[in-house]
């Protein structure tokens, strides 16, 4: 065993766990299947920008350069995974595909295998990296299959030019469909872009009383309790009025919890007021050359944008007992977990999650608190599991292997 800790993904949450790695004097190793680091960052639609502000978005010991402005864009912030990662000696490599990873005994083995090599290894301890935006759900929808347009999911909208004068239809309430609505529409004012979501839409300004949220989150956690938590449950609770509202499908108060409600700022709003997008309801049919929507209403279409999420990859390759998920299919596992719990997956001692929290300060933030939490617990976890030692194998059986 070189290594005693392997991390899947190179991402962000992975270069995270491997600064903190380094920082405790840990051997480890990082992998990722793609060939270049933070694949997903570097695969991005022109106008996606963080909902998270510069104020907890870096990576330990590096701030983001002050062009980047309060809120980076995607491309930024992959400029900036790059650069860090030029600056740190980090052991990452790079076309490794990780097949299964399962528990045994005390260690884990893993099974991997590249372009042109295969094998399987043991560490003492997991960090599974992988990120939960690397698997694209595609819902089947009757009709898909007799569609003569063209369907694609979000992660495969790069830039608006191949949709110029197309009639497009972008399914999605989440901050992907929005973004993507809004882009187009406001790219190619000549037709409205179809924004179709089932459950409509919660937006909020970007800047509530002119500040970003993390500085309102930075000025209340200077104040006594009693003040700063009521003031800062008021400024997350800001959202766009019915008036500001008009022709963009919101949710019921019933489906309000489920709905999309990310900082997005105005362009949504602007681009439907002025008739460059449309909101209508959810796809339940396509045809040939259209889409009917829930309220029957059918939309004449060129291509269909699914902006419909992403799927956990983690279980793909991570061999353990699962029997439980939520109503979105996450295994309720993840659950467990939260801001102040551990990294460590219950009932299996060595296996670490780092990058699955997204609330609180934000995914970029909790992606250093996460992999500092991990490794502070492999530390304690090394104290009492000594190296891996493989079996000796008996002279007479390695004879016959031999053939001697």
């Amino acid at each position: 065993m070189a290594h005693d800790v392997l991390v899947i993904g190179a991402g962000p949450a992975g270069i995270a766990s491997a600064y903190f790695l380094e920082q405790a004097g840990i051997s480890y190793k990082v992998v990722d299947k793609a060939h270049i680091i933070a694949s997903t960052w570097a695969r991005l639609y022109p106008s996606l920008r963080l909902n998270t502000s510069r104020f907890f978005s870096h990576l330990p010991g590096q701030k983001f350069p002050l062009h980047y402005g309060l809120f980076a864009t995607g491309k930024q912030y992959h400029a900036y995974l790059r650069d860090y990662i030029s600056k740190h000696d980090f052991n990452i490599r790079l076309g490794v595909t990780v097949d299964r990873v399962w528990q045994d005994g005390d260690y884990w083995r893993v099974k991997w295998h590249t372009e042109n090599d295969s094998g399987e290894d043991v560490y003492r301890a997991i960090i599974s990296a992988s990120g939960r935006f690397n698997k694209p759900l595609l819902p089947r929808i009757e009709g898909m299959d007799v569609f003569n347009g063209q369907i694609l999911h979000a992660q495969d909208y790069l830039d608006p030019a191949p949709f110029f004068d197309k009639r497009v239809m972008v399914v999605g309430n989440g901050p992907s469909g929005v973004d993507i609505a809004s882009e187009l529409g406001n790219t190619f004012a000549c037709k409205p872009v179809y924004l179709s979501q089932r459950t409509g839409v919660v937006l909020r300004p970007r800047y509530p009383f002119g500040l970003p949220k993390h500085l309102w989150k930075i000025i209340s956690e200077k104040l006594p309790d009693f003040i700063g938590d009521p003031l800062y449950n008021k400024i997350t609770s800001i959202k766009y009025n019915d008036k500001q509202m008009q022709g963009i499908k919101t949710p019921s108060n019933e489906q309000e919890s489920s709905a999309a409600g990310g900082t997005r700022g105005w362009e949504l709003v602007e681009a439907v007021r002025d008739g460059r997008v449309k909101s209508v309801d959810g796809p339940i049919k396509f045809t040939k050359d259209s889409v009917i929507v829930e309220n029957g209403e059918r939309y004449a279409v060129d291509a269909v944008i699914m902006a419909t999420g992403y799927g956990f990859s983690l279980y793909d390759y991570l061999d353990v007992d699962i029997t439980a998920y939520d109503k979105y299919g996450w295994p309720l596992r993840l659950d467990e977990l939260d801001e102040g719990g551990e990294r460590q997956v219950k009932g299996y001692p060595g296996l670490y999650l780092v990058g699955v929290f997204y609330q609180g300060k934000g995914a970029m933030y909790n992606f250093n608190t996460e992999g500092a939490q991990a490794v502070n617990e492999i530390r304690a976890r090394l104290n009492d599991v000594p190296p891996y030692q493989p079996k000796k194998t008996h002279n007479s059986m390695a004879k016959a292997l031999s053939g001697d």
